[in-house]
């Protein structure tokens, strides 16, 4: 329960329901995220005895560098006609992300099967990248049924073009926030600061 009065106690990493005033919330915490995230309503009419809770989240990496973007990207139009996979994988010893490309066991231009690169016991896959080759960046049927754990997922499509689409979300075991892609966040803030996301 939310407190009315006073903070919500601390969470090591894991999972929680809170209930709320103003709704129920999942609170997810990792090494590389801290989230609260709202899944439902109450009642307006019942006056619950709770305090209220603010949807956030925190990113420990704090932004993802362009360069592991652009890095995947061309990796994407190496693999083409194919998809390939990848993922950014974050080290709470070194407080810092680093980019896999992962092998693939299967790939053609409409999917790809891949086998997960070993991570040391410091490491947890922050952000999942994959891409759709030529065609344009979504979210496929695959992808949301793929999508049950706790990650940022990305996906780069266009690779054709000189700039690609891309699509990105907050997935929290199998609920979806969606994230702005790199020149969604560029185009908002000035030039000069596009060397992060």
């Amino acid at each position: 329960a939310a407190p009315l009065f006073g903070m919500l106690p601390e969470m090591e990493s894991g999972q929680r329901v809170i209930v709320a005033s103003n709704g129920v919330f999942v609170q997810v915490k990792r090494d590389w995220l801290a989230c609260v995230e709202r899944v439902g309503g109450t009642d307006a009419a019942l006056p619950l005895p709770y305090g209220t809770i603010t949807p956030s989240v925190w990113f420990t990496f704090g932004t993802i560098p362009i360069a592991l973007l652009d890095a995947f990207i061309a990796a994407g139009r190496a693999g083409l006609p194919n998809e390939i996979a990848g993922g950014l994988i974050y080290s709470a010893q070194r407080a810092a992300l680093r980019l896999a490309i992962y092998e693939p066991l299967h790939s053609t231009a409409h999917g790809i099967e891949y086998r997960m690169p070993p991570l040391d016991r410091d490491e947890s896959i922050a952000v999942d990248l994959h891409t759709h080759g030529r065609l344009p960046a979504f979210w496929s049927g695959t992808d949301d049924m793929d999508d049950r754990s706790v990650k940022v997922a990305g996906v780069f499509g266009n690779l054709d073009r000189e700039q690609p689409s891309a699509a990105f979300r907050l997935v929290l075991n199998g609920m979806y926030r969606p994230l702005a892609h790199p020149w969604q966040a560029a185009a908002a803030q000035p030039v000069e600061s596009n060397e992060s996301w």
